[in-house]
């Protein structure tokens, strides 16, 4: 029941992705990250009973997590990764001396 639910908001979220991006009613890296996201509810539904047609969805999940993060929509989080790394300062540890 589940799997049912998870592949039916999955290619849900993947069919408005498609027709958001070809009426260009949102930006190409938005229609991504959609498409990632449904296809990767897909490849959960899909794990138990067709584990071929789960790594197929995976792998285009993948994908279009991939074209989401260079296409722009990564920015955002490398930016606060950047910033995140900058707040912390190496220490150098070294054993005690006995």
């Amino acid at each position: 029941m589940i799997h049912l639910a998870l592949i039916s908001a999955g290619f849900g979220l993947t069919v408005v992705s498609v027709a958001l991006d070809l009426s260009h009613r949102c930006r190409r890296h938005h229609a991504d990250g959609l498409r990632a996201v449904g296809n990767a509810l897909i490849s959960l539904g899909n794990l138990p009973d067709y584990p071929v047609a789960a790594v197929i969805t995976g792998a285009v999940a993948a994908w279009c997590a991939h074209r989401w993060w260079h296409g722009g929509g990564g920015d955002g989080t490398r930016r606060g990764l950047r910033d995140l790394r900058r707040r912390f300062t190496a220490v150098r540890r070294t054993a005690p001396v006995a």
